[in-house]
């Protein structure tokens, strides 16, 4: 039997889905590890770009997700005063 982990913590299989389904969670250390704590497998997440895609197509990887989801966000009233627009 395996146990699942994320970024370092134990995650139960029953939430897995829920835990996975984070976009930023494909950015952090995923691992299967046995009973004794030992690492079985390590997970990757992997850019769906094939080679013909543009560079910008390419650049989104699960890292500039987590990074642009961090923020700073603002409204859009906050937007249209930075933008001049009235």
């Amino acid at each position: 039997m395996v146990t699942l982990y994320v970024a370092g913590k134990k995650v139960d299989w029953a939430d897995a889905g829920r835990v996975l389904a984070d976009r930023t969670a494909l950015a952090e250390r995923i691992e299967l590890r046995d009973e004794s704590g030992q690492v079985v497998n390590r997970l990757r997440s992997e850019s769906v770009a094939r080679d013909d895609d543009p560079d910008w197509v390419k650049a989104i990887t699960p890292e500039a997700i987590a990074e642009a989801q961090k923020g700073p966000f603002m409204t859009l009233d906050e937007y249209r005063k930075q933008a001049d627009w009235r």
